[in-house]
């Protein structure tokens, strides 16, 4: 069953998301069409319209997951939803997974859109091996390293940007879920904005303060990658020009992630406010 209910939450959000992502389509193909076109301002227009295109792509994905969820949950679909024979832990299962692909989605589409405009205006000179070179003694200055130190730092960033990302799909779900209780409820739409802002606030303040106290940190180098809590070889590794990555915090919001997963399921089956 919690394979229907997934199939189901991304092709609600497929309908959602159709539009914005057909706009994505046709600007990129005028885009492809002004390169055979002698023109600098068409060219320039075609490309910010594809980088307007993917903001707007990102903005609208976040707002369909939280009125998305909102509606199919406490709205007028929740007395059928809520209804389904599955649990509860399964519906929100999979509105936290088909939103983190939806999410996922729409980053790579903004990367995709980047990168295809920087080729786009760059393919026909050699401005791009240039900005190429100047990123990266920049990255040296600043300590980045070697460029294989660096490529295995934003591998491991990617994969961890990717695990933020999900966790922040529950932060909304249960922001969702105490705006429909009484007396959260009030606020209306508003105070899940409210809510999503004193959570975030309130979950990275605490990692902060756990990392300064102790930091399980990555060290990646060369010769390879280990782990250590001492200041003093995280320093050490720094100056050297190897990079570092702390984990903490990655620790600490997966423990209150799983935390609110529970305290949202129990919340909508014992304490929901349905519209």
């Amino acid at each position: 069953m919690i394979g229907k209910l997934i199939k189901h939450d991304l092709k609600a959000g497929a309908r959602r998301m159709g539009n914005i992502y057909l706009a994505a389509l046709i600007a990129s193909g005028a885009m492809i069409v002004s390169a055979f076109i002698e023109s600098g301002l068409l060219r320039f227009l075609s490309s910010m319209v594809v980088v307007v295109v993917a903001f707007v792509a990102v903005i609208m994905t976040f707002a369909s997951v939280i009125f998305g969820a909102n509606k199919s949950l406490f709205g007028r679909e929740g007395y059928l939803t809520q209804t389904l024979p599955v649990k509860t832990s399964a519906l929100i299962f999979s509105k936290w997974f088909t939103s983190s692909i939806w999410l996922l989605v729409s980053y790579a589409f903004v990367i995709v859109a980047f990168i295809s405009v920087f080729i786009y205006w760059t393919s026909e000179n050699q401005e791009g091996a240039q900005i190429y070179d100047m990123i990266y003694s920049v990255l040296q200055t600043f300590g980045v390293g070697a460029e294989t130190v660096y490529q295995k730092s934003l591998a491991i960033q990617a994969v961890i940007g990717l695990f933020n990302m999900s966790i922040f799909v529950m932060y909304i779900l249960f922001a969702i879920t105490l705006s429909n209780i009484r007396p959260f409820h009030k606020l209306g739409t508003f105070g899940v904005i409210i809510y999503l802002a004193v959570i975030v606030f309130v979950i990275q303040g605490i990692s902060y303060g756990l990392e300064s106290l102790c930091d399980i940190t990555l060290i990646i180098e060369q010769s390879g990658m280990s782990m250590t809590v001492s200041q003093s070889a995280i320093r050490q590794a720094e100056m050297t020009g190897a990079s570092v990555i702390g984990f903490t915090g990655v620790y600490f919001k997966t423990i209150v992630t799983v935390f609110l997963y529970i305290l949202t399921v129990q919340l909508t089956e014992n304490k929901i406010n349905l519209k």
